[in-house]
């Protein structure tokens, strides 16, 4: 009697784990899903998604998946059709303030398989950002700017922290630029 307990306790398992699958079927191929938790968000099989994306509520259903699958490529869509407006591909700003160990700091890039990435993480105002939500508040500003590989580090500086309105009192300035030509320029400020 035992045995047959244990048996039907096993296929009951085993058709649990089969039914909770990870797989979709869509015109009879299997299509796999990626795989989040609560502690890797933003991240998926080792690429990186926007949050904002990134569905958490497991009681969702496939219908909402879709629609936010659909909405992430067409915010990398859009992202990427605006960065090609760009002349740059990667920009990565760093601002570092002696009160309080607060800093700011900023990137857009273009990754070489065309997937955007942007990021803010502002601590002078509590902020920070991922995905889209980065991007929209990132892109308008770096688009304004008009350095160029001849521009001088003061005058580089001047119009990054006039564009991003952040505070003169800086102890570090850290700026990294890549450009559509592959070229990259540095500029580093301590006080």
């Amino acid at each position: 009697m035992k045995k047959i307990s244990v048996f039907i306790l096993t296929m009951a398992f085993s058709f649990v784990l089969v039914a909770c699958g990870n797989a979709e079927k869509d015109n009879g191929k299997a299509v796999d899903e990626p795989v989040t938790d609560e502690t890797n968000k933003g991240e998926t099989n080792g690429a990186t998604v926007p949050n904002d994306t990134i569905a958490t509520d497991e009681t969702q259903g496939s219908e909402s998946a879709n629609t936010e699958k659909n909405m992430n490529a067409a915010n990398q869509e859009d992202m990427q059709k605006k960065m090609d407006d760009l002349e740059y591909v990667d920009f990565e700003l760093s601002v570092d303030y002696a009160n309080h160990h607060k800093e700011y700091e900023a990137e857009l890039e273009k990754n070489s398989d065309n997937s955007i990435k942007a990021e803010i993480e502002d601590s002078l105002n509590k902020v920070k950002k991922k995905g889209t939500e980065a991007f929209d508040e990132l892109y308008p500003m770096v688009k304004q700017l008009t350095i160029t590989q001849q521009t001088s580090k003061a005058d580089a500086i001047q119009e990054v922290m006039s564009t991003f309105d952040l505070p003169n009192d800086y102890t570090e300035f850290e700026m990294e630029i890549r450009f559509n030509d592959g070229t990259k320029i540095e500029f580093e400020d301590r006080k």
